[in-house]
């Protein structure tokens, strides 16, 4: 499926957060190998400090709801969404919830974030301007030695394929015969 412009307009926003020194970013990372794969990460990176983050990219309503699997592997995994659907997604929760007996009469209006947290997960705004903001910081995980392996291997892999994409378009050998020539 194609990709919407917010969608390419969160990556380019996430990308330069991620030129940081010391943070290495890759998207659409398939997690694991052959059959056994635990889906794809929209965007993950790795730090000078060993950090997996995996960010899980959503710009509608229907994206948010999909039944599509969530890739959250990283020691910290978030959601990334444009500012003006968390308003939509809270009230949505909070209309929900105000059906049920046992819950009418409290605020639910921060029950969507209450969701979030209690399942580690964090969540990233990016506004129109592409300022980001972390509306929830999420709760680390503790991976174990096969799963940072296996991250990094993951990361390895899309990473060549990236640059197979790039190569095919513009060699780099190609440039040092410009250069010298």
């Amino acid at each position: 499926m194609a990709k919407t412009e917010m969608t390419k307009f969160i990556e380019s926003v996430l990308w330069e957060k991620a030129r940081l020194q010391g943070v290495y970013g890759c998207f659409e990372v398939t997690i694991g190998v052959g059959w056994s794969t635990d889906g794809i990460v929209d965007f993950i990176t790795y730090d000078s400090y060993g950090e997996f983050r995996c960010y899980e990219i959503k710009v509608s309503k229907s994206d948010f709801k999909s039944k599509a699997k969530l890739s959250f592997v990283g020691d910290f995994n978030y959601y990334v969404i444009p500012t003006e659907l968390l308003d939509e997604l809270r009230k949505d929760v909070e209309k929900e919830l105000s059906k049920y007996e046992w819950r009418k009469g409290e605020d639910n209006s921060r029950a969507f974030d209450e969701r979030l947290k209690s399942q580690g997960i964090g969540l990233i705004t990016v506004n129109p301007r592409g300022n980001i903001s972390i509306a929830i910081k999420p709760k680390r995980k503790y991976l174990k030695a096969m799963q940072r392996s296996n991250l990094l291997e993951s990361m390895v892999r899309s990473q060549s394929r990236e640059l197979v994409k790039f190569y095919k378009e513009k060699p780099y050998w190609g440039l040092l015969n410009e250069v010298s020539g």
